[in-house]
């Protein structure tokens, strides 16, 4: 630890970026309170630290730092596409990667616009409702789908997925069981559904990849199943998280919704600016495999090192008027690039489906009828199970048809 490190406290509510700013005027990394990781905060390292050969996954650092040494929790998440390196960690995402790509995502847009749809009617005829809750199982319904889960079991994955989410940062003793329970119950269901479309095959990635030769590699029983459980799990939080930061974000700034409202934004572009100005996920885990220089200090193999994307998506020194929200900012000529999926071998395998997700969520509440937060949007409760997240976002039909803060008055 460089003398000149401010220790960082990290916070999940608003005052995280205010944190990170004045760690990021003062030093170019931090030291984080609880775990002793090194925090990069500026752009450009991070990005630099991505793409580094040296800086790998967490593996089962998590783990090893919670003291669960062994045991049916440690092994699936050891076996995990997430926590692999190198040759493994290539196989296993190059046999999963195609059905990931933009263009493989995007005939469950309409699933996802249906669902958007719907929740925004139901709040419509109910002149109100909480955000959070309305949209918490869309991200997992389309992730079902493009697996293969029947349509009927959503909701059963949906726990499983709460449940375990938490597997991929810190856990308490009663997270840890109850994972622990949800695991036994995902692992026998996906073998199930596995089997079924061994005997059955559907129009579903489990039936792709049942079919699957490649050079005579396939991915074998168990590790199908696990690879169904890591993307169950690790497309669900994140996704459901960001739609609540997203939206939250669009609360506090109106005039969004009324441009998407009337034409005049693109949602890709007001999706990615609220994904850069209010990340559900503010730091990505690595650890060094050899000694790498950070922030002018050399660190040592083994240090657990924290990524700050939120950082480093409001860093002045790439982004112009950092701490605004402009909604065409990614429609701009060299916009910079958006650090919020990660970066190298392991950029978000997701990332479309999660963009493609929220683009619809954003199109369908700036369509519906304007919405006025019956909270102070000064004033808003957050918690984190793996995205941080708005506990909730309850809002009523505006009075006036117009999407405004509550009070009237702009954030």
């Amino acid at each position: 630890m460089s003398a000149s490190e401010p220790v960082l406290h990290r916070a999940v509510d608003d005052s995280l970026h205010v944190d990170l700013a004045r760690a990021r005027t003062t030093s170019p990394t931090a030291i984080d309170a609880d775990t002793g990781a090194v925090v990069v905060l500026r752009h450009a390292e991070v990005e630099h630290l991505a793409h580094d050969p040296r800086v790998i996954g967490v593996g089962l650092s998590f783990f090893d730092f919670m003291g669960i040494d062994d045991g049916p929790l440690r092994r699936w998440y050891g076996s995990l596409m997430f926590t692999n390196e190198g040759d493994a960690h290539h196989r296993l995402r190059r046999l999963v990667a195609t059905a990931f790509t933009p263009r493989s995502v995007e005939p469950h847009r309409a699933l996802a616009r249906e669902l958007a749809s719907l929740r925004v009617a139901e709040l419509a005829s109910d002149g109100g409702g909480d955000l959070v809750a309305a949209f918490a199982d869309v991200p997992m319904a389309v992730m079902c789908r493009l697996l293969g889960v029947p349509d009927d079991e959503v909701s059963t994955f949906l726990q499983y997925g709460d449940a375990l989410s938490p597997v991929f940062g810190f856990m308490d003793a009663d997270q840890i069981e109850a994972a622990g329970e949800a695991l036994g119950g995902l692992t026998t269901d996906v073998a199930r559904i596995v089997a079924e479309r061994a005997s059955a095959r559907g129009d579903d990635l489990i039936s792709r990849l049942l079919d699957a030769e490649e050079d005579g590699d396939r991915l074998t029983n168990d590790e199908l199943v696990t690879m169904v459980g890591n993307l169950i799990v690790g497309g669900h939080d994140t996704t459901a998280s960001q739609i609540s930061c997203s939206l939250l974000t669009l609360l506090r700034h109106p005039e969004s919704l009324g441009l998407l409202r009337d034409g005049d934004a693109v949602p890709a572009s007001v999706v990615s600016e609220t994904i850069r100005y209010e990340p559900s996920i503010p730091f990505v885990p690595r650890t060094l495999a050899e000694p790498v220089e950070i922030g002018g200090t050399e660190r040592g193999t083994g240090a657990m090192v924290f990524l700050s994307t939120a950082s480093a998506n409001r860093d002045a020194t790439t982004w112009v008027e950092p701490d605004v929200f402009r909604p065409g900012r990614f429609a701009e000529r060299d916009a910079p690039r958006l650090l919020s999926f990660g970066s190298g071998p392991h950029y978000c395998l997701g990332a479309a489906l999660a963009r493609m997700t929220l683009e619809e969520v954003v199109t369908a509440v700036a369509a519906g009828p304007p919405l006025s937060p019956t909270f102070d949007l000064a004033d808003v409760e957050w918690h984190e199970v793996l995205g941080r997240s708005p506990v909730a976002l309850p809002v009523c039909r505006s009075r006036d048809g117009t999407d405004v803060p509550a009070g009237g008055s702009a954030w």
